[in-house]
């Protein structure tokens, strides 16, 4: 039963919606095709809609926390933008809410995956597009120092060797965890996405 959702004041749903677009991408694309055809019912909040979209995300999450509750291999996936994501609501002292961050986080993981070559540029505009279609930021605000959030992104616990470790994609459904990104790379790519 979602009808405590319509609790919830519109940003809060928008920050959830990040989640479900999260989960599309990383994992399902047929779902994320459902989120980009959907988007206006989803911000309309199409009850329909939203238990099939929640559903599936639940189903998701529930099978890769299943095949790693410890989260040492797959379920790492799981972190697709928050490496960014957390370091932009630190900085930004929480007024950025966690689903935008993520939202902001998700665009740079796209965008340091095609500058990788590991993702096509048409794949990654998909990706954008999918998240900016359900009201989520997909630009990092000016105000945010980028020097400041490499200093919270160098004391993560993802880094090692002079490189921090993201969840990065190949195509849609297609994530991994890479080997590590030069901070230089990400310096480059929060630039890139400043508002």
């Amino acid at each position: 039963d979602l009808a405590f959702l319509d609790t919830l004041p519109a940003r809060e749903f928008t920050n959830g919606l990040a989640e479900i677009v999260k989960y599309g991408i990383i994992e399902d694309p047929e779902l994320l095709e459902a989120i980009e055809e959907g988007a206006e019912a989803l911000k309309a909040r199409d009850t329909a809609l939203l238990e099939r979209l929640v559903s599936a995300s639940c189903r998701i999450k529930k099978g890769v926390v299943e095949i790693d509750e410890t989260e040492k291999g797959l379920r790492r996936i799981l972190n697709f933008g928050h490496t960014v994501g957390h370091a932009i609501e630190a900085e930004s002292q929480y007024a950025i809410a966690h689903g935008e961050a993520v939202a902001m986080g998700m665009a740079a993981a796209a965008l340091i995956s095609e500058r990788k070559r590991y993702l096509s540029a048409e794949d990654r505009e998909r990706v954008v597009s999918a998240i900016g279609r359900v009201g989520l930021p997909v630009r990092i605000p000016q105000s945010l120092d980028t020097a400041r959030l490499l200093s919270r992104l160098a004391a993560d616990k993802k880094k090692s060797g002079g490189k921090i470790h993201f969840v990065l994609l190949r195509k849609p459904g297609m994530p991994f965890v890479n080997g590590g990104v030069a901070l230089e790379c990400v310096q480059e790519t929060i630039e890139a996405l400043k508002a």
